[in-house]
């Protein structure tokens, strides 16, 4: 990662921040204050809303706008070419561009809608089901949708412009790091729950036995579901075909073909991407949208076999957490991944710790 980018990111994480911030904020005035008060909290509460809505705004709007400079970026491909070479930026598919355009103008019509229209969010509500958190008057839920839409989007949008995602182990770390920290602050830590209660919101709790066993059990028979989901696979389609689709996932595994860093990536990948997507976000949205959520986000796999595949491993690691804990469904994840790339390690002959 180059300073360029990480400048981008750490802006991005501070502009997120505040509206992660203002919307806890909001979320604690707003249980605490009957409706229709006018007492200063609400008034106070009143600019935070109408502060944290443009803050969504230009979120929405920055990430059209990135959408925007990749299509024109592959549609000046020619121009680019008559730059030296450390000014060039690598090509685009100008298709795929256009695909991205038109999915962030739906993304952020939609987010828009959700922002400013109670109907919207009411509907939505209706769509997640009554088994879900989801709270249509909920500064927290609004953030969560909006932030998720925008996320996906960006994640479309890098694939396009790069071709691939990132598969170095620091940037892995960096990710991890991201994703825990949204979802300790996402759940309001230190500003609408204690560590406790936090902890709690997450589905997390000391292992108990059950949660060794459920995790262990789960991510070997999520193992097993890989290779039978597989093998099904491969009888379908052709090997070369096979090949070109798992290209970016086997590059990710071999970028971590030693047993210290195959068990690197598995602890990483496990415990930050349960405490967002399974402790976080799956309360909120249920089971099925979160799962869907989860597997959009991996999309280095694009809509491939592979996809539907990880679709399942998702619903597993869902169930895992419904049934148990978080903490179960990290155990799970940590088991599977750590299986795959053990493999992976073994055939390439990483060496040791």
């Amino acid at each position: 990662m180059d300073n360029s980018t990480l400048l981008f990111f750490v802006v991005a994480l501070v502009y997120v921040g505040a509206i992660i911030y203002l919307s806890n904020q909001h979320e604690l005035e707003r249980t605490r204050q009957p409706a229709g008060a006018n007492s200063l909290g609400e008034v106070v509460n009143r600019q935070r809303e109408t502060w944290l809505r443009w803050l969504l705004y230009g979120a929405v709007a920055l990430n059209f706008l990135l959408n925007l400079l990749i299509f024109q970026t592959a549609l000046s491909s020619d121009l680019m070419e008559t730059l030296p070479p450390e000014a060039q930026l690598p090509p685009i598919n100008t298709t795929a561009a256009l695909a991205n355009l038109v999915l962030g103008a739906a993304i952020s019509l939609v987010s828009f809608r959700i922002i400013s229209s109670p109907t919207a969010r009411q509907r939505l509500q209706r769509v997640l089901g009554g088994r879900s958190l989801y709270n249509p008057d909920s500064a927290m839920h609004i953030v969560a949708v909006v932030l998720s839409l925008v996320l996906l989007s960006t994640t479309i949008s890098q694939l396009v412009f790069s071709s691939e995602l990132s598969t170095s182990p620091g940037d892995a770390l960096f990710q991890g790091l991201i994703w825990l920290a949204l979802a300790f602050l996402g759940v309001g830590l230190s500003v609408r729950r204690p560590l406790a209660q936090t902890l709690t919101r997450l589905g997390l709790r000391w292992p108990k036995r059950a949660d060794w066993l459920w995790g262990i059990g789960a991510g070997f028979a999520l193992w097993l579901i890989l290779i039978l989901l597989s093998a099904i696979w491969a009888r379908l389609v052709p090997p070369e075909q096979i090949q070109e689709q798992m290209e970016a996932a086997e590059k990710v595994s071999r970028a971590f073909a030693t047993p210290a860093l195959a068990l690197l990536l598995a602890l990483i990948s496990s415990v930050s991407e349960e405490i967002l997507f399974r402790g976080a976000l799956q309360p909120v949205f249920g089971l099925w949208p979160t799962s869907i959520f989860f597997t959009l986000l991996h999309m280095q796999y694009a809509f491939t076999p592979a996809s539907l595949i990880l679709l399942v491993i998702s619903l597993g690691l869902g169930w895992v957490r419904q049934r148990q804990s978080t903490t179960a469904s990290i155990f799970a994840h940590f088991v599977y991944n750590f299986i795959i790339q053990f493999l992976v390690v073994l055939q390439v002959g990483g060496g040791s710790f």
